[in-house]
């Protein structure tokens, strides 16, 4: 952990700042409000908008058509669809190909750096079933 707790910052009246070295292991994470190169943000931004971590789940098995992921997620629109593989390619976490043949199709697969989103994703599911399953165990109380 680090402590900025100067003799200035004292005189000053400042809080002392303390930063959990694993929750916060550079200065990147060290800001007062939302910068774009904080790499938390840039997590959060790689899986904002409805629908984007179901997509994401689904590419994260591999290639996949439009069509299959349309089959996979029945209920979500083709054209929000295709504004999310739109938004994971231009993040350049996903690439479209066009495959061979006739009629012309294309296939979705998720980059390298998509695929680092894999350990994200498990943690937000596991951190979100503890939530649940204590906001359970809060109602049975009430």
């Amino acid at each position: 952990m680090r402590h900025a707790d100067s003799e200035t910052d004292r005189e000053a009246g400042h809080q002392t700042e303390t930063f959990d070295g694993e929750l916060v292991p550079d200065a990147r994470g060290r800001t007062r409000r939302p910068e774009p190169d904080c790499p938390v943000e840039v997590a959060l931004a790689a899986i904002s908008g409805r629908w984007t971590t179901l997509v994401l789940r689904e590419l994260m098995v591999g290639s996949r058509s439009f069509s299959d992921l349309r089959a996979a997620l029945p209920t979500l629109s083709a054209k929000v669809l295709t504004e999310r593989l739109g938004d994971l390619t231009a993040r350049r976490l996903a690439v479209r190909e066009e495959l061979p043949g006739f009629p012309s199709r294309t296939s979705y697969r998720l980059t390298p750096a998509g695929l680092e989103l894999r350990p994200l994703l498990i943690e937000l599911y596991r951190s979100g079933s503890a939530l649940l399953t204590e906001q359970a165990r809060r109602d049975r109380l009430h």
